[in-house]
């Protein structure tokens, strides 16, 4: 059984009974897979599914997120202004790669795609292709939405990924304001000890657990960060 007074920090506002509700059916989501698994999954795996669980999850659930009537407004969403200037520096390089190409990593309403394009077609300097990442599949709908409305003309040179590309690609690689949305694996460095955090649940609540860290961390952080931690001691 979840604590739901230990979903709302009492310190902010009270959300809306419809969020309430929601954030409810997230949380016993996210509790019976911990239930299914060892007692516990990894912040990564917690963070992806609060964000991306289908239908549940924050960019997946189908809500405004973006704009005056969303949540958060971004450069692209005030003014076609910062993504025709960013087209102009895309050009620049697009003169020094042997490919014309552009990979970008969650493109939000797909504003900022449809601006670019059109800025690179009055260059007239437009990519072979113009990839995006998108997980989200609400927010693939969005995006294909919004290009169709401002340059129908242009979809077709977008083509939309699921997962980091398992070909060679050289591209010009765009990520505005969307480190946040990406899931990520939390660890510490305890009593000369690597640690991974996970996500449990005790007495309805979620707490963090530290884990033996999985093999992939293990590798990462002798290689990148283990060398200046001994020049530290």
């Amino acid at each position: 059984m979840i604590d739901i007074h230990t979903l709302f920090p009492t310190h902010f506002p009270p959300p809306i009974p419809l969020a309430k509700r929601h954030a409810l059916k997230v949380a016993k989501f996210i509790a019976n897979e911990i239930a299914t698994k060892r007692g516990f999954i990894s912040f990564e795996r917690y963070m992806s599914l609060c964000l991306y669980a289908p239908g549940l999850g924050y960019y997946s659930s189908g809500t405004t997120k973006f704009g005056k009537s969303g949540d958060f407004v971004t450069a692209p969403e005030i003014s076609s202004l910062f993504s025709r200037t960013l087209a102009q520096k895309i050009a620049f390089h697009f003169e020094k790669l042997p490919k014309k190409n552009i990979l970008e990593f969650g493109a939000g309403t797909g504003i900022m795609v449809a601006d670019i394009l059109l800025e690179l077609e009055d260059l007239k300097t437009l990519p072979e292709h113009y990839f995006i990442l998108e997980i989200s599949a609400d927010l693939k709908e969005r995006q294909k939405k919004t290009i169709e409305q401002k340059c129908p003309h242009l979809l077709k040179y977008v083509h939309w990924l699921n997962a980091l590309p398992d070909f060679k690609m050289t591209a010009v690689v765009l990520a505005n304001e969307v480190l946040d949305a990406m899931p990520v694996t939390q660890f510490c460095w305890h009593q000369n000890e690597l640690k991974e955090i996970a996500v449990a649940l005790s007495q309805g609540r979620f707490i963090y657990q530290w884990i033996k860290p999985n093999p992939i961390l293990s590798k990462h952080f002798q290689k990148f960060v283990y060398p200046y931690l001994k020049d530290l001691e």
